[in-house]
């Protein structure tokens, strides 16, 4: 009998923790499950682009409408339609789904849960909307049957150390991989770039180009790339810089954009759903984050062959092997991102060498096969747990 599988998201784009469930969805399928995609959104919202993606792939996808917050008639919903489908597994991916379901008891919902924690994007002290939403998200890891993250590095969370250890798992994000068995690397750019803006094209063969994606939010750092980049145009290189997201810091970058007098040099692209295939067009790519899980950007642009700077933080050190696969740099330094970005631009050998070993390593630890063979062990483990506390109830209640 087929594994059904209900994987629940509050998506806000088709940025990193949508397209690392897209591709779990995509072997899941291959590997014989049910996957269900619930997608949670506020009254009134038409269609989500996780749900648009998700349809043109021909996956099955509920939307669920609701109002904001805790909403736990909402939740009552889910969890009916998931034991009418006959659901074995529920799937959380973000701090909604957490909240709805992992502060739910046990005896209400009885269908075993896993968690995947993609990341958190609140960076400072304050007290806000997002931070009360991910202390809530904290408090319901402790009642999940199984907390998954995406690195090594985020076990070290002071949100995370009081979790029973016996129930975290590390299972990376991956990619799609179609060049695993080929011993010769893909030539970038491609030939054939009819389906990509010609104008973003034609900036970024324009200058020396560092591409950055993502979405437009403090904890990306964009503001010091931005002023990295007017310390490599003082220095005399014709650097230039393409942003690809959408945010609610979309107004403050183009400020500082105007501010340094860079609006020849910066383009804020907006949100590219089929942002990835401009990655072999950059002649470097940046992540200024200060906060992150294991980005999927990371692993597209290794596989895109694209070298790479990064922040050491999150799983970016682990997946880049401590400079071995791109250079590493301190977060919130526009020098030492301009430094890195120097030195690529002044040594090819090193760039090339960066770039060849960052692909050898996407393919053989990053694949997303790898990652959905990692999530049935942890199913089935669950489900096996389940029927055998089942079984010693029923014993217990005849005996």
């Amino acid at each position: 009998m087929s594994m059904k599988v209900l994987h629940i998201i509050d998506s806000g784009g088709l940025y990193g923790a949508e397209v690392v469930l897209l591709n779990l969805v995509t072997e899941q399928v291959k590997q014989g499950l049910e996957p269900i995609i619930a997608s949670i959104g506020e009254k009134g919202i038409a269609e989500k682009p996780l749900e648009t993606e998700a349809t043109m792939r021909g996956f099955r996808i509920e939307k669920f409408r609701m109002t904001p917050g805790p909403n736990y008639m909402g939740a009552l919903k889910m969890l009916k339609f998931a034991r009418k489908e006959g659901v074995d597994i529920l799937h959380s991916h973000g701090y909604k789904g957490n909240i709805l379901f992992g502060l739910m008891p046990k005896r209400i919902r009885r269908i075993p849960m896993v968690t995947t924690i993609h990341g958190w994007t609140s960076t400072g002290n304050g007290f806000g909307r997002m931070r009360l939403y991910e202390w809530l998200d904290s408090k319901s890891l402790r009642l999940m049957d199984t907390v998954v993250l995406v690195s090594e590095a985020m076990k070290s969370h002071s949100r995370l150390r009081c979790l029973n250890q016996s129930r975290v798992h590390v299972i990376h994000n991956g990619i799609p991989i179609q060049d695993h068995a080929h011993p010769h690397l893909p030539t970038f750019p491609p030939s054939d770039a009819a389906d990509l803006d010609p104008h973003i094209l034609s900036f970024c063969r324009g200058g020396y180009t560092i591409g950055a994606i993502g979405r437009l939010s403090t904890e990306k750092g964009y503001r010091y790339l931005i002023e990295a980049l007017v310390l490599l145009i003082d220095e005399g290189i014709d650097a230039q810089l393409v942003i690809m997201g959408e945010g609610y810091e979309r107004d403050y970058l183009k400020g500082l954009v105007a501010q340094f007098e860079l609006t020849n040099r910066v383009m804020l692209s907006g949100y590219r759903e089929d942002a990835k295939q401009y990655l072999p067009y950059f002649n470097v790519f940046v992540i200024s984050s200060l906060t992150e899980g294991l980005p999927i950007t990371l692993l597209e642009a290794m596989h895109a062959r694209t070298p790479v700077v990064a922040t050491e933080v999150g799983g970016i050190p682990e997946v880049l092997e401590q400079d071995r696969a791109g250079l590493l740099i301190e977060p919130c330094k526009p020098d030492a991102i301009a430094i890195a970005i120097r030195r690529l631009h002044c040594d090819k050998e090193l760039a090339n060498e960066l770039k060849s070993g960052a692909y050898h390593r996407v393919t053989i630890r990053y694949a997303s096969n790898t990652m959905a063979l990692g999530y049935i062990d942890i199913y089935n483990a669950l489900i096996d747990d389940a029927r055998a506390r089942q079984e010693i109830g029923l014993r217990s209640d005849l005996g």
